[in-house]
């Protein structure tokens, strides 16, 4: 009967250790917290002796992967981002000073991904030339792989 006993419990837990997560169908973008970064904040020690860009536990996506130095918005979701599906995309619209023309950025997120909840979206290159500029208005949006709206949100700027 103990025997029996165990044998039951093993096959519960490892039932539920091999089930895995559904991807969350919805998720919040709570802050955006937009800035200028110089290319030097995001060297760190490890790339001098490798060469290589070490972006540690953050998710970077850049409209020129590139150039570094740009206007970055961080999105802070309320959901890690490693939780959204597969194939996500975040669309970023962004009326800048460089053009009084919409530009429109697709960044899709790779598919391995830290335990995040701040994703760096910029714009870098030509995309974003100046240092001092500031962006008019935008607006960001978080689709799955079949376009499905999981989050949207704007500046005040965006909706006038």
């Amino acid at each position: 009967m103990r025997h029996l006993l165990l044998v039951l419990i093993g096959f519960a837990l490892a039932g539920c250790a091999s089930t895995p997560d559904e991807p969350i169908r919805s998720v919040e973008i709570k802050e955006i917290k937009p800035r200028y970064i110089p290319e030097e904040n995001f060297k760190r020690i490890s790339e001098y002796w490798s060469g290589a860009e070490n972006k540690g536990n953050r998710i970077i996506l850049r409209s020129d992967p590139e150039v570094r130095d740009g206007y970055y918005f961080t999105l802070v979701l309320d959901e890690k981002v490693r939780d959204l599906p597969r194939g996500s995309v975040i669309t970023g619209e962004f009326y800048t000073p460089a053009s009084a023309d919409l530009q429109t950025h697709d960044f899709p997120l790779p598919n391995k991904m830290p335990k995040t909840k701040e994703v760096f979206v910029g714009l870098t290159g030509e995309d974003w030339p100046e240092p001092e500029g500031v962006p008019g208005a935008w607006r960001f949006t978080i689709k799955d792989a079949n376009g499905e709206v999981l989050a949207r949100k704007q500046s005040y700027l965006w909706s006038m």
